[in-house]
């Protein structure tokens, strides 16, 4: 290893997901002298943590980057994620936007004595010091596996993947599958196995759902008509809204579908509670999978006498709601498994895939950046550390702030304060 000498910049990014590639955006038309790092490639997450038929649960329409129109785009197609990590690339590439891929930030810090960020980055084993006067951290800090402490009773000849690694049905050894967490990725994942022809087991938990296209549009515009991605943070008044699940919904397909967990079950996969441990060779579930099914009907349910108030509200001419399979309820919870054991040997399972989300730390940064509960502490993404800014995380701004219909209004914003500071 070694250390190379340092270089000076205006601004430093850090990250070359879509928020970065926002930022440096604008930082082209601010004329500002900066450069982005990316431990991997631009828009890595995209191209290393996606299974192979994984699809944008938003339509093209609702992913626009900055300085992209509107026009001619659909609110019924939807991306893959290669094809979107390669308008990523393509983006880049067209706005001449600086972006150091395979570029680690080991650190980063503040000198007391010039007040300039100074940030380490290792590449390929050369360290190098980089300072800035400003500094935008848009990497997230949803980046590794979070798999949960029962994972260690699971039996050693069991093989574990976490859904950030999972590519295709065929990569998983012979034998049935135990998916866990029935999120987005969890129910995609498992739709994908069983279209394949694999056995899953599901262990299921407690999230919403929305039908894909109610009264002629998808709900992605019902969504931002309504203006429910336009909720500022500052209005918040219940905390669980910062936590709250994306309810289930598939781009995967034309026009993608709605996905329910009875859709599930009629696809031939078992449905089970929150998985609670492993004892003796027998998987150990909560007595919840029926509460957990009738919870999704009832959040598709409001959301559809949402958008009928907004119809009547406006006075709107729009065809009557489709008939949607997959959106039928399920009132008594039928689809659910009435037990709450499971022999591992007796189910065949030999596999276990982990859909229980994504952790991360900021512990790199060595700024006071995270309060107690380890939240960020900032007002509209502008941090108290003088020349400090976040971007693309949830909530930031607005409730559209942690995904891509948001990137481009909060990018102008922070590079505009930026420039302010």
């Amino acid at each position: 290893m070694s250390l190379e000498t340092s270089e000076h910049v205006d601004v430093i990014v850090i990250g070359a997901g879509q928020a970065g590639l926002a930022a440096g955006y604008f930082l082209n038309k601010h004329q500002l002298k900066y450069v982005i790092f990316e431990r991997g490639n631009i828009g890595d997450s995209w191209s290393n943590q996606r299974w192979d038929s994984m699809t944008l649960d938003s339509p093209e329409i609702t992913n626009l980057l900055p300085g992209q129109s509107p026009d001619n785009m659909q609110d019924d197609l939807f991306f893959t994620g290669k094809e979107f990590h390669k308008k990523l690339v393509d983006f880049a590439g067209n706005n001449q936007i600086s972006v150091m891929e395979y570029h680690q930030v080991t650190s980063l810090d503040k000198a007391d004595d010039t007040g300039l960020f100074e940030v380490k980055t290792n590449h390929n084993g050369d360290v190098k010091v980089w300072t800035a006067r400003k500094v935008i951290i848009a990497s997230g800090m949803l980046n590794e596996p979070k798999i949960p402490p029962v994972s260690k009773a699971i039996p050693k000849d069991i093989q574990q993947f976490h859904s950030s690694r999972y590519r295709n049905a065929a990569q998983m050894p012979e034998g049935n599958i135990l998916v866990v967490g029935s999120g987005r990725s969890g129910s995609a994942i498992a739709e994908d196995l069983s279209a394949a022809g694999r056995k899953v087991y599901l262990a299921t938990s407690k999230v919403g759902r929305v039908p894909r296209r109610y009264r002629g549009k998808d709900i992605a515009s019902w969504t931002v008509a309504a203006g429910l991605l336009e909720v500022k943070t500052s209005d918040i008044t219940d905390p669980a809204a910062f936590t709250e699940h994306h309810p289930l919904v598939s781009g995967r397909g034309r026009r993608g579908h709605t996905i329910s967990l009875q859709m599930l079950h009629r696809g031939g996969v078992a449905l089970f509670g929150r998985l609670l441990g492993c004892e003796h060779g027998k998987l150990l579930f909560g007595n919840d999978a029926v509460e957990n099914i009738q919870f999704a009907d009832h959040v598709s349910a409001t959301t559809k006498q949402m958008i009928e108030g907004f119809i009547s509200q406006y006075g709107m001419d729009l065809p009557g709601a489709e008939f949607d399979e997959a959106d039928v309820p399920d009132p008594e919870g039928s689809s659910a498994e009435t037990a709450t054991e499971l022999d591992i040997a007796g189910a065949g399972i030999t596999s276990v895939i982990w859909a229980t989300g994504l952790t991360g730390s900021l512990d790199w940064v060595h700024l006071p950046v995270l309060d107690k509960q380890g939240n960020l502490v900032h007002v509209e993404g502008v941090s108290p550390v003088n020349g400090l800014f976040f971007l693309g995380f949830p909530w930031l701004r607005k409730r559209k702030s942690g995904v891509i219909y948001g990137m481009p209004e909060d990018a102008a914003f922070i590079t505009d304060r930026l420039t302010e500071q």
